[in-house]
């Protein structure tokens, strides 16, 4: 069974991998805790994450302290056994208490093709060139600036080993989309968004169903993601279950 050390040991693997893509973007995964900034200014894409439950709260402070002086919005993350060290942190460093995050596992997938298999509805996998087409879909349903997806999803970003972008479409509008990153046992599903007008017809669960699939055909044996409040029923019916709850401070 898949135990919350190996799902945040992903998350951490996988903010590395994402780095080689960013220009600008940095990583350091030391004392069990993982410092990523991706330059894009949303507090989510750059901060400090516990990824140990014996995570060293004297190396999260020295890590902490070079996001901030990036001048970047940044979030704080943690293991729940390592909170009230990192609650001090946040509290110094006039951060505030944001949404608690959970941290989901799938290891039994069931019939996930079923689930695709939306009357009206075609999952593709973008290529390269298409990336400005998950930026446009992810900030409308996101409902954020566009400019800041159009600066993380990069060309290059699809072109990294294991990442794999999707847009689903219904009568020729884009309506929802998502990505999967594989990386050795595991894949990750980010990202996933439908805008307002297209939600509650199964779109975001038909996307995630493929991102998934796509990552055991690959070779993954489990999947993980860390879900939104919108989210989090729609990925506890495919299957995902809670391995963890992380408390998350951010920038204000």
């Amino acid at each position: 069974m898949v135990d919350a050390d190996a799902a945040a040991g992903a998350l951490a693997a996988t903010w590395q991998h994402l780095t080689d893509a960013l220009p600008g973007a940095w990583a350091i995964r030391d004392g069990g805790v993982i410092a990523w900034v991706s330059g894009v200014a949303m507090p989510t894409l750059n901060g400090v994450w516990a990824e140990r439950a014996d995570a060293d709260p004297a190396v999260a402070e020295r890590l902490l302290g070079r996001v901030a002086a990036t001048g970047l919005p940044h979030c704080l993350q943690s293991r729940p056994d390592v909170r009230p060290a990192l609650a001090q942190l946040a509290a110094a460093g006039s951060m505030s208490h944001a949404e608690a995050i959970p941290l989901m596992v799938m290891e039994t997938p069931g019939d996930l093709g079923s689930v695709q298999q939306l009357a009206g509805l075609v999952i593709r996998q973008l290529s390269p060139d298409e990336v400005w087409l998950h930026a446009a879909v992810a900030a409308a349903g996101f409902e954020a600036p566009e400019e800041l997806f159009r600066q993380l999803m990069t060309a290059d970003f699809l072109r990294l080993p294991g990442v794999r972008c999707y847009v689903g479409e219904a009568d020729g509008q884009a309506v929802t989309t998502g990505i999967g990153v594989t990386l050795g046992e595991a894949v990750g599903v980010f990202s996933i968004a439908t805008p307002p007008p297209y939600r509650r017809q199964g779109f975001g669960a038909a996307v995630t169903a493929r991102a998934v699939v796509d990552g055991l055909a690959a070779g993954a044996r489990w999947a993980w993601l860390q879900s939104s409040p919108l989210g989090y029923a729609t990925y506890g019916r495919l299957g995902f279950r809670t391995i963890e709850t992380w408390p998350c401070w951010v920038t204000s």
